[in-house]
């Protein structure tokens, strides 16, 4: 919703921190709007600070942690909203393990909903240390009248000015009456030395305060126990489980993709892909993981019928001839283990772990225990699966697919290289708005924080859903792929994916 001048006496009560704001050079840094850098590490804000002006009641900097809203979308808590003639002040600290000298390049995401540029100027600006001075890095020019609008900022080199003296800082401000603004995203992506834009950064085991000042917990006791692998170049992807062409590999080859994710057997059987063909889909520049379920087994899988009755837990939803499995038993392992050796063996950068879901969606006591211990569990198999994998090949890469949460337990940042993100934005053509998509997102984003790698894979068919899934997607700093649920073709989204 918006201010109105009528109310902006009753929001001044809202002010976080109300200060003089001191008198500064401004200088105009002329820097262009930028892609987003892919695979970046993400800063939030730790501590927002209004100098002049207000920011809506019971708003905080949490909000503008990831990007949740589209279109004309309105859900208080998940902006900031600010008032006319208000200035206020975003400090991104870095994490402990990134020295100031290793940052190579930077840019502000946001995600932005308020007046045209012609009708009030908001300003984005950045601290610089050594001129002693902000400088403007960029303006509303980019947005749509009260529509959200999200972009990416490029700070302009040497971006090393920015960060010499302290941590990042960003300014937005206005010095018009006309009317207020909200953010519902102001983030700092960092591209760090010895990486590219598509290499993460290791996982320090440390995480960016929040606005309150606290460390949130993210997983981070055990993130440092392993050094995730560089996901080098991985700035699209593609995932088809069926109908390839002809039963080869060679259009996802062909195509201009960095990433494939399909399955460990043409048919979904025993047909599995050879080393062969992945060799030649990888000389293409390609990485290439192997789909897999570890919570749940179809009927046509070859190990159906090793799997025990009672190891089973009923049909998945929607899926009659799939069905839960208790995955924690030790009878499950060694069919996992098995797929594992499958997918070494054929030579596949990886594999991508599907039904993690099965601890959220089958019975809580289905252990004799609880949820919590569901969880747990899953996150050992995880582990176990990274912790083998890893053994057998140190580079083999391991991401599941959905369950973001389980980034709070013990032992998940630090097995896992990467995420998949299903239903991110758009299930079906239908706006994912539910709390728990919300919930995703917020979770997905932390991922991608700790330097992981995320995918996201939305369902649409439309095209103005399609291309709200790829922008919103890149803003958040995630990969994104929009397809058919069925993926059941490799999808080429015209303007969006590469060609």
């Amino acid at each position: 919703m918006r201010y109105t001048l009528a109310r902006l006496s009753l929001t001044l009560l809202a002010v976080i921190t109300a200060c003089h704001e001191p008198p500064q050079a401004e200088i105009e840094s002329g820097a262009p709007e930028a892609a987003a850098l892919t695979n970046a590490r993400t800063l939030t804000c730790s501590t927002l600070q209004v100098l002049r002006g207000s920011i809506g009641s019971g708003q905080s900097a949490q909000a503008l942690a990831t990007q949740t809203l589209s279109g004309t979308e309105d859900r208080w808590a998940e902006y900031v909203e600010f008032a006319a003639n208000s200035s206020a002040t975003c400090t991104h600290a870095l994490p402990l393990d990134v020295s100031a000298s290793a940052v190579q390049a930077a840019e502000v995401g946001i995600n932005y909903r308020g007046p045209l540029r012609s009708e009030m100027r908001w300003l984005f600006e950045a601290w610089d240390y050594q001129a002693g001075a902000w400088v403007v890095v960029g303006d509303n020019t980019f947005a749509s009248s009260w529509t959200w609008t999200s972009t990416s900022l490029a700070l302009p080199a040497p971006v090393g000015r920015f960060v010499s003296g302290g941590p990042f800082k960003l300014r937005y401000s206005t010095s018009s009456s006309a009317d207020a603004s909200q953010l519902d995203l102001l983030v700092v992506r960092l591209q760090l030395e010895g990486t590219d834009a598509g290499s993460t950064t290791p996982d320090s085991g440390t995480s960016t305060p929040d606005a309150g000042g606290s460390t949130p917990d993210a997983g981070t006791t055990d993130a440092g126990t392993s050094t995730p692998v560089p996901w080098e170049g991985v700035t699209s992807f593609t995932y088809q489980l069926t109908n390839y062409a002809n039963n080869k590999l060679d259009q996802i080859a062909a195509s201009k993709f960095n990433l494939a994710i399909i399955e460990l057997s043409r048919d979904g059987s025993d047909d599995y892909f050879r080393s062969d063909e992945l060799a030649a889909v990888k000389a293409t520049g390609k990485q290439v993981l192997a789909y897999f379920e570890i919570g749940a087994i179809e009927e046509y899988r070859p190990e159906w019928s090793l799997v025990p009755a009672d190891m089973k837990l009923g049909a998945v939803d929607g899926w009659p001839d799939e069905q839960y499995v208790k995955y924690w038993d030790e009878r499950w392992w060694p069919i996992v283990q098995g797929r594992i050796d499958q997918a070494l063996a054929a030579g596949f950068t990886g594999c991508y772990l599907d039904m993690v879901v099965t601890y959220e969606e089958i019975p809580a006591n289905a252990a004799g225990t609880n949820r919590e211990d569901l969880a747990r569990k899953m996150v050992a198999l995880i582990s176990r699966i990274s912790q083998y994998a890893k053994s057998k090949n140190p580079s083999f890469k391991v991401m599941p697919q959905n369950s973001p949460e389980l980034i709070d337990y013990e032992g998940y940042l630090g097995a896992i290289d990467g995420l998949g993100m299903e239903d991110m934005y758009w299930s079906d053509d239908k706006a994912c708005s539910a709390d728990w998509c919300a919930e995703n997102r917020n979770n997905a984003a932390r991922v991608r924080a700790a330097g992981k790698l995320v995918l996201s894979v939305d369902y649409a068919v439309q095209a103005a859903h399609i291309a709200d899934a790829y922008t919103r997607s890149r803003a958040a700093g995630f990969v994104p792929y929009v397809s058919v649920r069925a993926l059941n073709k490799m999808t080429v989204n015209a303007g969006w994916d590469p060609q």
